[in-house]
């Protein structure tokens, strides 16, 4: 399987395994940040045999660092499923956002490896986990920092993708990670049982605020021009916005209708619940600010 490791910023690789599920989507981009004291992984793909030997292969090439945290950006399962076979092999506490950590235990907790050894992550503002069994080892509230010994990673509380997605900022290199609230191409998945538009817009522009000189997103290639990105996100989704109440006054009062009008069957089948999704996340946000209401299909 086709392995590819690129050094992004000094001390920061990005690791790609594999390909994406299909035609547009990219395999999940790993991080491995290497300080002059220790090292963190960012989030952890899948979990396959190759992923995690491939991980390790290159984790070992560079001297297997000591580990402090295996930082997981959010819950869904191309992210956390190496989680803990790498905790196991490398040590590290499993971290993740506060409002994170019950998905995320609900997907892998029977997979904890409770006799695995690991080093505990020393930084104050990071809270424990006294409770046993559980996959998640420590959460980071917003603006929380680990510091690596010449690489400082900062933790933002990111809501949008889903309502505990985090970003992380590298200070010292300005390479700020994304998971999926940023993707090397293209837009991200919005839908209403993971997350939330209004909370996705105020995150990007949230993000503006911060030194960031590249993205390392969840999927795809980095991004050289952040801001420029971060606003054309925002940009787009308010045009999205404004395209749908448009199309609801003109008489297109169902998601499929919307669907339809908005991507007249210029989409591949296998996105299409995604699309619905999206305009669906949409929605809810124009209904609570009163622009749109009664819209059919909005429940299903």
């Amino acid at each position: 399987m086709e392995t590819s490791v690129t050094e992004i910023a000094a001390g920061v690789f990005q690791m790609v395994v594999g390909e994406g599920a299909h035609d547009g989507v990219y395999a999940p981009n790993v991080y491995l940040v290497v300080g002059s004291e220790r090292a963190a992984i960012i989030d952890t793909a899948y979990g396959r045999d190759e992923e995690v030997e491939a991980y390790l292969e290159f984790w070992r090439s560079v001297g297997a660092p000591e580990v402090a945290a295996i930082v997981l950006t959010h819950r869904h399962g191309d992210h956390i499923g190496g989680a803990a076979r790498l905790r196991e092999a490398m040590g590290g506490d499993v971290v993740c956002g506060v409002d994170e950590r019950e998905a995320i235990e609900s997907e892998f907790s029977a997979s904890r490896m409770a006799d695995a050894p690991y080093q505990r992550v020393s930084d104050a503002a990071i809270e424990r986990d006294s409770i046993e069994g559980l996959s998640v080892d420590a959460t980071v509230g917003d603006g929380a920092t680990l510091a690596l010994g010449g690489a400082t990673l900062e933790f933002i509380h990111t809501p949008g993708h889903t309502l505990g997605s985090l970003c992380i900022l590298h200070r010292d290199a300005g390479a700020l990670f994304s998971g999926d609230m940023i993707l090397g191409t293209g837009t991200t998945v919005i839908s209403p049982e993971h997350g939330d538009m209004a909370a996705y817009i105020e995150s990007m522009r949230k993000l503006l605020g911060y030194d960031a000189r590249l993205i390392a997103p969840g999927h795809g290639p980095v991004i050289e021009t952040p801001q420029a990105k971060l606003n054309e996100l925002i940009t787009h989704r308010l045009a999205r916005e404004e395209q749908i109440v448009a199309l609801v006054e003109a008489g297109n009062r169902s998601v499929d209708a919307l669907l339809e009008a908005i991507y007249a069957g210029n989409i591949h089948p296998q996105l299409m619940e995604t699309a619905r999704s999206q305009i669906r996340a949409h929605i809810i946000k124009l209904e609570a600010e009163g622009r749109v209401a009664n819209i059919d299909g909005q429940d299903g």
